[in-house]
């Protein structure tokens, strides 16, 4: 039980309780690149006080945590397990990739000038998740346009709306902020940044409320994750951001629905399976494509799932796979 709150250090780092010195370490410095001051310069007030917030809670997160008397003290008082062997790390999403747990991303590199767009929405779909933002969003958005910064997603990717009993991963704000990032730095890394944070709020909407009307005003969300995506893969390529890239044009083409983009996304899985992927977390966003494709194709799935305990049998994502296996009755 906990005797006062503190906050929570580890969801700052964006780690697990059982993170490693060496995992906080690398999640601390990645994250104080990204809060940067110089990162966050050319952007709107709002934003550099948000990020300024955040790089002082990151000191506060790496103090406590990286010395061993106050981490213990921290974690005795939060009630977590004691014990843990130092470097055992826990998946803690039911299915990849949402509730925020990293994905894996490519090196930073040196900046390039900006790709075509590789998505586009077109007609009024693209249009309508705008016409449902409040007040607030409103206002952002046009903080960043008297900013300077170029905006290239879509509204929908920025909503964050209020369900009753779901908690997104990031704020509206946060959403902004990577999206400023991305579109000032233009790195493969902050592109993939801004990717995720989006793919992860529309996941969690789709596990928890796949029916509500705020997750289907925000589809084309799908969109811009995919773009996100895009734009990093034409910077670097990498196998598990083309596999992300997929699963989030495949997401967007079944609950639209759109055969087009389901089309586009098995088209990737093709290319991924041919090419002898081998990314463990690519082969379960693949899986995921084909078990829930009509027709579904789920010996492929289930043969990918189990490559992955294969290749990686003590990774998180082998216990993903396993997880996955036995939800339709494999082993």
């Amino acid at each position: 039980m906990k005797l006062r709150e503190d906050p929570d250090h580890y969801a700052i780092l964006q780690v697990t309780p059982r993170a490693s010195r060496d995992e906080i370490a690398t999640a601390y410095e990645r994250l104080r690149e990204l809060y940067s001051a110089e990162r966050t310069a050319e952007a709107a007030p709002d934003l550099q006080a948000l990020a300024t917030q955040k790089r002082q809670q990151l000191e506060q997160a790496y103090a406590v945590l990286t010395d061993a008397a106050r981490r213990e003290a921290y974690d005795r008082r939060q009630g977590f397990a004691q014990g843990v062997a130092e470097g055992e790390t826990l998946d803690y999403r039911p299915l990849p990739p949402a509730h925020g747990q990293e994905r894996n991303t490519v090196p930073s590199v040196a900046e390039r000038p900006r790709p075509a767009r590789t998505a586009q929405r077109s007609g009024v779909r693209g249009w309508l998740p705008g016409l449902a933002l409040g007040s607030a969003l409103l206002a952002v958005l046009l903080l960043l346009l008297l900013s300077g910064v170029r905006t290239t997603s879509g509204p929908a990717a920025l909503a964050t709306p209020t369900i009753s009993g779901v908690t997104l991963p990031y704020t509206e704000a946060q959403l902004n902020l990577y999206r400023t990032q991305a579109t000032t730095s233009n790195t493969a890394q902050a592109w993939i940044e801004f990717g995720n944070a989006v793919f992860d709020n529309l996941q969690t909407l789709r596990e928890q409320a796949p029916q509500s009307p705020q997750y289907r005003g925000l589809l084309g969300g799908w969109l811009d994750a995919a773009e996100a995506y895009g734009r990093a893969l034409a910077i670097q390529d990498n196998a598990t951001v083309r596999a992300d890239r997929a699963l989030a044009l495949f997401n967007y083409g079944q609950d639209a629905p759109d055969p087009q983009r389901v089309a586009e996304a098995l088209a990737e899985v093709e290319r991924g399976i041919t090419g002898e992927v081998a990314e463990p977390r690519a082969l379960i966003s693949y899986g995921l494509i084909l078990a829930q494709v009509q027709p579904p194709r789920r010996e492929e799935a289930f043969a990918l799932w189990r490559k992955v305990r294969e290749i990686a049998p003590q990774s998180p994502e082998a216990q993903t796979a396993e997880r996955l296996l036995q939800s339709y009755g494999q082993s």
